[in-house]
């Protein structure tokens, strides 16, 4: 008998991270919503990182979003707060991860923030990206 497996791939289609800042600026600007949208990054090879993705998505909210990039960066999506709520939220879900997944060294993972405040227009994918990831160095 042949057994299906079912798994979740490690990259999200890219037309998916389009829809995502497309929604990003659809909310901003029809409901006056501001949101955030984090870039998360882990070294190469990071082993806790897949983990720590799948953890974050369980603990999110159903409105907010998680695109995976590579197996070491991935984007999320944040609906209805601000940079500082945002900021809590994921301090709160990374001290809840260390505490379910103990290792002999904390985990570190790189995360900027790109708030979307209402008026500020429709903003672009390579926006986004640029200013959540920067160079690839800086994450290094």
């Amino acid at each position: 008998m042949v057994q299906a497996q079912m798994t979740r791939p490690n990259n999200d289609d890219p037309r998916k991270l389009s829809q995502m800042i497309a929604r990003v600026s659809e909310l901003a600007e029809a409901h006056s919503v501001c949101s955030v949208v984090v870039g998360v990054a882990a070294q190469e090879g990071d082993l806790l990182f897949p983990d720590y993705l799948a953890y974050l998505e369980s603990a999110l909210r159903v409105e907010d979003q998680i695109f995976r990039m590579t197996r070491e960066r991935a984007v999320l999506y944040l609906s209805d707060v601000d940079a500082t709520t945002a900021a809590e939220v994921l301090i709160r879900i990374f001290g809840e991860f260390c505490e379910e997944f103990p290792s002999t060294e904390a985990p570190e993972f790189e995360q900027r923030m790109f708030e979307v405040k209402p008026g500020v227009g429709p903003v672009s994918v390579k926006e986004v990206l640029t200013s959540v990831f920067g160079n690839k160095e800086a994450l290094h």
